[in-house]
């Protein structure tokens, strides 16, 4: 029976989340710092740069994408 007070019907109630993400969000850190970090070792040095910096950057963006993705997912404000 529905509850004529409730605001929403009970079907439509997002499932507690059982795991806030926390090993996930470092475990994105931790790679986006490697990867900044190879990619200014690799600029600097200048020999190879573009074998190793591409690469790096890329999977800096790919990071910096899971992490607001992430972000924005969790409903954190």
């Amino acid at each position: 029976m529905d509850d004529p007070y409730r605001i929403e019907p009970q079907g439509r109630r997002r499932p507690a989340r059982r795991r806030n993400g926390w090993a996930l969000r470092a475990l994105l850190w931790a790679i986006l710092v490697i990867a900044i970090s190879v990619n200014i070792v690799a600029s600097t040095i200048g020999r190879g740069s573009l074998l190793v910096g591409l690469p790096s950057g890329l999977i800096a963006v790919a990071c910096i994408a899971g992490l607001i993705v992430h972000h924005i997912k969790s409903g954190r404000r």
